[in-house]
């Protein structure tokens, strides 16, 4: 997480001290992406195995308020809709079977017509088409295998402002990436004595299967000088993130609605951050108590003004440091009290930990000072992080029961959807 440009180089975590380098992240933009204010724009968004896809569409769909047509989604509900007399599949088996016995009854006409209708409801709003799905059954049924030009023509005439964002990964990359997370123990070998190049064998597959899919898609942005290819081989979803944001925010000047993927520490006196650079760390300090309206607000209340306050910095910063100085919130005891969220905790964490800093944000670094430190004073951190990849981070000897109370109570702030 953490903000500035990319750099060459890969990360190395030592366990006494950090040398991150940033890996890079290119991209190649054709002349005719741009941005039309006054139509709907639509943006196609193609992503293999392991592009980190998932995680970009989730965030543009939170920062920038796009309206996701996922297909995949679309089919498997139209589907039993177009043919006579049979009712809703209750699983993927049936619908493969429906699929199998009726030939032709996926075509790209009707699945862009279908996109036509979602989009004609609510026009002049920006649009993420994941336009090839991730079923195999889907995939192999031909309509989206086969050449899109005649019927992505007749769509991109009516809705004229649109382009292509492609998360290309080579196929090595994918293979080391499946080694790597394979079985590598004896007691992980699976039935028949297969190992991960079972996986990797399934995995090279299911990647060749999916670059068939998309070859004659890709190539028609690229003769119309209409594709954005990012580089995502490095396989770094936060350097991908925010390669991708500083496209939209900066070149195409999206408008975001909010702030993503924050990491928040939550520091009790001047003494818990004193020893960061928070220049280096792209981290913006926020004295809670002048941002508050009252000096005697709830611990709840302290932490939704803290939550919009945050949104408000979008896309300028994602790491912030907040003192709680003269506030309600302690590092002694913390009484929410006003707010119903301790019904409500479907907000998922990952477990408590105790870590750096600079696990969970890059330091700026310019070609100079590639290897450095990025702190001479090591600062242990205790961590709470969302499922949301939120991060809130804590001085290392403060309760962890206050840690939780202030970290789901926030996070229900920033996500309220998980309320």
């Amino acid at each position: 997480m953490g903000c500035g440009n990319s750099t060459d180089g890969k990360g190395e975590d030592g366990e006494k001290g950090f040398f991150h380098r940033r890996p890079k992240v290119s991209i190649r933009v054709g002349n005719h992406v741009k941005l039309s204010p006054d139509e709907t724009t639509v943006v196609f968004i193609f992503g293999g195995p392991g592009s980190r896809k998932g995680r970009i569409v989730d965030d543009m769909i939170h920062m920038y308020g796009f309206k996701a047509l996922i297909v995949e989604d679309i089919l498997l509900e139209e589907l039993p809709k177009k043919v006579p007399n049979i009712g809703t599949p209750n699983s993927i088996r049936e619908t493969m079977g429906v699929v199998s016995e009726n030939a032709g009854l996926i075509n790209l006409e009707w699945i862009f017509q279908m996109l036509a209708d979602f989009i004609d409801r609510e026009p002049k709003q920006i649009y993420l088409i994941d336009i090839v799905p991730n079923l195999r059954f889907l995939l192999r049924c031909g309509a989206v295998t086969s050449d899109p030009e005649y019927e992505l023509k007749k769509f991109v005439a009516k809705y004229p402002s649109y382009f292509a964002l492609n998360l290309a990964i080579t196929e090595n990359k994918i293979l080391e990436e499946a080694k790597a997370h394979g079985a590598k123990h004896p007691d992980k070998m699976k039935e028949g004595g297969q190992s991960d190049e079972a996986d990797s064998s399934r995995l090279a597959r299911r990647n060749l299967l999916y670059q068939n899919s998309v070859k004659a898609w890709l190539n028609y942005f690229r003769n119309e000088h209409r594709l954005v290819t990012v580089d995502v081989s490095c396989g770094v979803g936060d350097l991908i993130w925010h390669r991708v944001c500083d496209f939209f925010g900066h070149d195409l000047e999206f408008l975001p609605n909010k702030t993503v993927n924050t990491v928040v520490l939550f520091a009790f006196d001047n003494y818990d951050y004193s020893a960061i650079d928070l220049q280096r760390y792209h981290m913006e300090l926020i004295h809670l108590k002048s941002i508050l309206p009252k000096p005697d607000m709830s611990v709840s209340a302290a932490l939704h003004e803290l939550s919009k306050h945050i949104d408000k910095a979008a896309p300028t910063a994602e790491s912030f440091c907040v003192d709680l100085s003269d506030t309600p919130i302690t590092k002694d005891k913390v009484q929410v009290g006003d707010t119903k969220y301790e019904k409500r905790r479907e907000t998922k964490f990952l477990e408590v930990e105790d870590t750096y800093l600079d696990r969970y944000i890059f330091i700026s670094s310019d070609k100079k000072e590639r290897g450095r430190k990025t702190s001479l004073y090591q600062q242990i951190f205790k961590v709470l992080a969302t499922t949301e990849n939120e991060v809130c981070l804590f001085p290392e000897e403060v309760d962890t029961k206050i840690c939780q109370e202030i970290a789901y109570c926030f996070a229900n702030y920033r996500h309220p959807s998980a309320r």
